[in-house]
Formats: C-alpha cells, structure tokens, sequence
C-alpha cells in the first residue's frame, strides 16, 4: 500500500491530530513512494505497518498539541 493525501487525512482525523503542511508532505515523500532496499528489493508497506510508523511518528507532535491547550 502507498500513503496517499485522502489516507493520510483519514488517519490524522481518527487520530484527531493536525500536523504541520511540511509533515504532511515529508510523510507523504516517505510512505508514499516505492520504497528499494540497497539489493534492489522493494518494500510494500502494508496499511497496519503505515499506520504503526505514523502512529510513532506524530506522538511527540501529539504531545506538542495537547500542551498548547
């Protein structure tokens, strides 16, 4: 699976989170694209493996929000 904008958006709403337009695009460049290792094999991220790195990703973002509030 490849992380398009309407999944991540998807994902950012159940998780009820807004993050910055430069980490969106970062996220989108990183789980959006073909991932190749260096002998040449790709990696297909399932939705669950998307959603556990994303997860790990935006909790210290997370964390960043519910402060200011």
């Amino acid at each position: 699976m490849l992380l398009t904008k309407q999944k991540l958006n998807t994902i950012l709403e159940n998780l009820r989170i807004s993050i910055p337009d430069e980490l969106q695009k970062e996220l989108l460049e990183r789980f959006g694209n073909v991932a190749v290792t260096d002998d040449g094999r790709t990696i297909e991220y399932s939705e669950q493996d998307i959603c556990e790195q994303l997860r790990k990703i935006l909790r210290p973002v997370n964390k960043e929000v519910q402060t200011l509030r």
